[in-house]
């Protein structure tokens, strides 16, 4: 299995997604095929400075990222203006989500996350630092640019922090916070966080899914089939976890097995990202 892959895979409590072209024996994390319109700051009309190392990584990206079109900059403007004016916290939190779920479909999350997060600063309720350090962490998922990724990252371990000081027991950001260190120097922090969320909760399916893709990283398809087998036999209808079964299964040369478990994806799913992914892997094994 020769041919590169992109494969969207989402899980947990709102979106917790990860991009990875996956060639056999060199797996690796470069985004070139990935959907037009990732993270990309809103480039006209914004009244705020952009640290260095995000404003250069976003220049950098503009080229593949969509821009607004003049109805959602129209609708972005719009709402800045009522957010300027809205007098109470309420109401500029209610303004802030509009202007949060346009961002948002327009897939400019660094955005959205940069309004949440000043928003977090301003008023540090568990709520707000939730929202910002998962639009800041979302905006690190679809960085087309590593630097932006990477800067993108860090912002959402500053909010996931805050968040894990004030409830420690809250396991999926934890399991996001590891996720933000792996494309770092320092992996294995992100590695000891996901083995000590697995320690305190064995069946936690983000974690058990995301220690999947790090073996499937790292070229360790045998671990990877043992975490998603264990997250189908505690969800059966988990397809992205079938998804990636299928995969290491082909890369350990039990193509039998691997046919068996994306036929059921083809089958069962209803997502069309899914049944895609699922006829791609099937028709590149029928090659080889």
């Amino acid at each position: 299995m020769k041919k590169s892959y992109v494969i969207i895979l989402v899980i947990g409590l709102g979106l917790t997604a990860l991009i990875f072209q996956l060639p056999k024996g060199n797996v690796s994390n470069t985004t070139s095929n990935a959907p037009a319109g990732g993270a990309n700051r809103d480039a006209k009309g914004d009244d705020h400075q952009d640290e260095h190392t995000e404003e250069s990584a976003t220049k950098s990206e503009e080229t593949h990222a969509a821009p607004l079109t003049k109805a959602q900059q129209a609708a972005v403007s719009k709402l800045k203006s009522e957010f300027s004016q809205a007098k109470t916290e309420v109401s500029q939190s209610n303004v802030l989500d509009k202007l949060i779920n346009t961002f948002v479909g327009a897939n400019h999350y660094d955005s959205a996350a940069h309004y949440a997060g000043q928003f977090a600063d301003q008023h540090p309720a568990m709520n707000n630092l939730l929202r910002a350090g998962q639009l800041y962490f979302e905006a690190q998922t679809y960085a087309l640019n590593p630097t932006k990724g990477k800067a993108m990252g860090v912002k959402a371990r500053v909010y996931f922090e805050q968040v894990l000081s004030k409830d420690p027991t809250n396991l999926l950001v934890k399991t996001n916070l590891a996720m933000t260190y792996v494309d770092t120097p320092t992996p294995m922090k992100g590695i000891t966080l996901l083995r000590e969320v697995i320690e305190q909760e064995p069946t936690f399916v983000p974690a058990l899914f995301n220690l999947g893709i790090l073996s499937i990283k790292s070229n360790q398809f045998g671990k990877g089939q043992e975490r998603f087998t264990q997250i189908l036999k505690l969800e059966p209808t988990n397809y992205k976890a079938a998804l990636n079964l299928g995969f290491c299964l082909a890369q350990l040369d039990k193509l039998d097995e691997a046919k068996k478990v994306l036929r059921m994806v083809l089958d069962k799913s209803k997502d069309p990202e899914e049944t895609k992914a699922a006829q791609e892997l099937l028709a590149e094994m029928q090659k080889h």
